[in-house]
């Protein structure tokens, strides 16, 4: 029987693009010859269209697992609710834990993968030991897909374009005039927290401003982390007048922080966060924010685990479409000093 490798190689083109195709993904954009190609191979190779989807439905107990760390935060609801849609399309329940608490008893986690308590797992990880211990354990038995992070292989992964997300939320500041720009970094040995400095430092440099180390400082992905990296950077030589915080939680942290320092935002401080979620809108100023595909990611996830279980190999699958938006709200403004000179 024919696999989506085979069709890909017939083709010449990646299995995630055969497996996107043949089951209708909306948000593929191909030329027609690709299509038309991909379209043929399918068909000399007399390949069943949704081998994949059924890969799963034939898995032995129909549940996917989802290890996240901090299962509190918010921001995981979009990927969540993104895979939890697609597993159940698959005839699949989808199931969440904690990093940390498998790791924590990775005998017993051993057990329940070797048991067949799941038929796949997607793995967030945060540079931490517990990830690869994860990691190794489920890998060993069932098919595995690295969340929100580039790799290679023999890794397979699903990720979002965050270094481009982080330019267009520097953008955006630079854009109202500011160019003292801090970046509240999201920390962890991991590419997100790479690319999130990545974007905010391409933004600064290509409007012509100096990316300097004394507005960097890791703002973590919890609220008091971002309230302490404020309060530096408010108590240095020369403060800044906007914050691109890698993390939504951090910037939540970093409002409070304004607040208490005596700013008022975004009179005299602008902020952004990074990822949306539905209390963005209720704080006080509503945070302005870079939102991404994060619900897209969850459903492709669990197609990656599928593609997998058909006997497709590794392979990074980059989540394009929607492409990342800034959603304006009431932490930005123009500078001060912009907003009181006279045209």
């Amino acid at each position: 029987m024919a696999r989506i490798v085979d069709v890909a190689q017939r083709a010449g083109v990646a299995p995630s693009v055969v497996s996107r195709l043949l089951n209708g993904d909306p948000t593929l954009r191909v030329r027609p010859e690709t299509r038309s190609r991909v379209l043929a191979a399918a068909e000399e190779l007399d390949y069943a269209p949704n081998h994949a989807a059924r890969a799963l439905r034939r898995s032995s107990v129909g549940a996917l697992g989802m290890a996240v760390h901090d299962l509190h935060n918010p921001v995981y609801g979009e990927i969540i609710a993104g895979a939890e849609a697609a597993a159940r399309a698959q005839g699949c329940v989808l199931m969440l834990a904690d990093v940390d608490s498998l790791a924590s008893d990775d005998d017993t986690f051993r057990r329940v993968v070797s048991g067949g308590a799941i038929d796949g797992l997607m793995l967030q990880r945060d540079g931490y030991a517990s990830d690869q211990v994860v990691a190794r354990v489920a890998g060993a038995r069932v098919p595995v897909v690295i969340l929100n992070e580039r790799v290679r292989a023999p890794l397979s992964g699903i990720a979002v374009d965050e270094r481009r997300a982080a330019a267009l939320a520097t953008g955006h500041l630079i854009a109202l005039g500011h160019t003292e720009i801090a970046h509240l970094g999201a920390g962890g040995k991991n590419s997100r927290a790479r690319d999130r400095q990545a974007g905010w430092r391409d933004a600064m440099t290509k409007a012509g401003l100096d990316p300097r180390r004394d507005l960097v400082r890791v703002g973590g992905v919890r609220p008091e982390s971002g309230y302490k990296a404020l309060m530096e950077l408010l108590a240095a030589a020369r403060p800044p007048t906007a914050v691109f915080a890698a993390s939504l939680l951090a910037a939540v942290g970093a409002l409070t922080a304004a607040r208490a320092a005596g700013i008022p935002v975004p009179d005299d401080l602008s902020i952004v966060g990074f990822h949306d979620a539905w209390f963005a809108e209720h704080v006080h100023p509503s945070l302005t924010v870079v939102r991404l595909p994060l619900r897209e990611m969850g459903r492709r996830a669990v197609l990656l685990l599928g593609e997998r279980a058909a006997g497709a190999p590794p392979q990074q699958g980059p989540v394009t479409e929607p492409e990342p938006e800034v959603v304006p709200r009431g932490s930005t403004a123009p500078p001060r000093s912009r907003a009181l000179r006279p045209s």
